[in-house]
């Protein structure tokens, strides 16, 4: 059986800058705003899940 389900938006933390809104290089210490939540350090976040369900059908294992 396959069945579709979609998530509607919903508000996260952005997972890139870690809710900060600035990303930093860890060599240098230069600071930039944050490209995937453009500063905000929150994003939108939704998703389009196909799910495949099958019987469980175990194998017979001969010795």
């Amino acid at each position: 059986m396959i069945q579709e389900v979609e998530k509607q938006p919903k508000v996260a933390l952005c997972r890139k800058c870690r809710g900060t809104g600035i990303e930093r290089d860890p060599h240098t210490g230069e600071e930039w705003v944050c490209d995937q939540c453009g500063g905000t350090g929150r994003v939108t976040v939704s998703a389009k899940i196909t799910y495949d369900i099958r019987p469980y059908k175990p194998t017979t294992v001969k010795q």
